[in-house]
């Protein structure tokens, strides 16, 4: 990306959750940017009461993306503003998106990878092959928390220890409504109910060793005590979801290397939706509701890390994010919106080859500055049971290069 022009970004999903996070940062960036396109086929932006619509200085376009059905259209909108980012936060299918994105000389860049039918693991190795092909501008894909901006936490720790025998990947989301208990969902239900109850669970076994385990995740829950008690002392601890995540997939290929991903949330959430899988095999949206901390005020947080494995010791890099902490969103997209930026800012600043970038590719870029600058991420080192080494706050060495990253 030339950084002496000011780059034009097209948000997909600007109606959404993580957008609107995403859109409360932008209001002190905004100079970074030339024109701000948002497409959503709701309207719902525009009214936002907690956004202010004039710094953004957006141009609003309702339509929906259907690039499989309306490549034309998806075009002719990339060129009539002269788009040079494009900014998928939708449930779409990624690769057509990617792909038409890439042959118009855009950049793309999204926080997961969706599709209708596809599993995410034969959606990344489908792109892992073709990844210097798809060179018409450099994209940057699941800079999503989780996914894969997590990653960075992974390479961090590859510099300093060497590549680990194993990785685990955790999230524990124990976010609740204040005022009285209902099940909820800090991001899309959707999506959480095609991870957890629709699509197998797996591990990654290595590179392109896929473990799928059936029929879905909901039914492979894994103690996480073992996993998490030794940085998060608690009175109890979830039987977490073993979901196929982006962030598995891609480090497992980067280094061969076994990867799983534990996943929990409120566990009075986890006990009410088994509750209902067990009694109509089945959990439908209506079944939760989204807790975006704006109309129904949270508690809580939510804690996300991993577990490097090593022959002698144990690793440990660990984010936590307090609901009461952020205003206008949540904790979960608030984390998701940091991961954006840390993309943004490397398309911007960086001087990119023209291919497809995972999050664990980016270490000599912008991206681990900013993403450990605005997110306190902590360091556990552990030989056995015995603490060795505990850092509160990972930073980067500075180094002029990466001076912009103080925004």
């Amino acid at each position: 990306m030339n950084n002496l022009k000011k780059p034009n970004l097209l948000v997909l999903g600007a109606a959404g959750g993580v957008s609107n996070a995403f859109l409360h940062q932008v209001l002190h960036h905004r100079t970074l940017f030339g024109k701000l396109v948002l497409l959503d086929p709701k309207k719902t932006v525009i009214h936002d009461p907690y956004l202010d619509h004039k710094t953004l200085n957006y141009i609003f376009l309702q339509k929906r993306v259907a690039v499989s059905k309306k490549e034309k259209e998806y075009m002719n909108i990339l060129k009539k503003y002269n788009i040079d980012i494009v900014l998928d936060l939708t449930d779409a299918p990624s690769i057509p998106l990617l792909e038409a994105t890439d042959r118009q000389g855009v950049s793309y860049v999204n926080t997961a990878m969706n599709d209708n039918v596809q599993t995410v693991s034969n959606l990344i190795f489908d792109v892992y092959k073709r990844r210097k092909q798809l060179n018409g501008a450099p994209h940057i894909l699941c800079t999503g928390m989780n996914p894969g901006a997590v990653n960075m936490f992974v390479r961090y720790g590859i510099e300093k220890f060497g590549v680990p025998e194993a990785i685990t990947h955790f999230e524990y989301d124990m976010s609740h409504i204040a005022e009285k208990w209902m099940p909820m969902m800090t991001w899309s239900i959707k999506e959480f109910l095609v991870e957890t109850s629709k699509d197998p669970g797996g591990v990654m076994q290595g590179r392109g060793k896929v473990k799928f385990l059936y029929p879905n995740a909901l039914e492979n829950r894994r103690d996480m005590k073992p996993i998490i008690s030794p940085i998060m002392k608690l009175s109890k601890y979830p039987h977490g979801f073993i979901v196929l995540h982006e962030e598995n997939v891609t480090v497992a290929q980067k280094y061969n290397i076994p990867s799983r991903f534990i996943y929990a949330v409120n566990m009075q959430t986890m006990a009410n939706l088994i509750h209902i899988y067990e009694k109509k095999n089945k959990v439908h949206m209506r079944d939760l509701i989204l807790g975006d901390n704006t109309n129904r005020v949270l508690d809580g947080a939510d804690n996300i890390g991993v577990l490097l494995e090593y022959k002698t010791k144990k690793v440990y890099y660990f984010n936590a994010i307090s609901n009461l902490a952020v205003v206008g969103t949540n904790a979960t997209y608030t984390q998701v919106a940091i991961g954006i930026w840390a993309a943004l800012l490397t398309l911007i600043f960086d001087q990119l080859k023209s291919q497809v970038y995972f999050v664990e590719d980016l270490y000599e870029t912008h991206y681990p500055y900013y993403l450990f600058d605005n997110l306190r991420v902590q360091e556990f080192v552990f030989k056995g049971k015995k603490l060795k080494r505990y850092n509160p706050w990972l930073k980067m060495k500075r180094h002029e290069k990466f001076r912009h990253v103080y925004i």
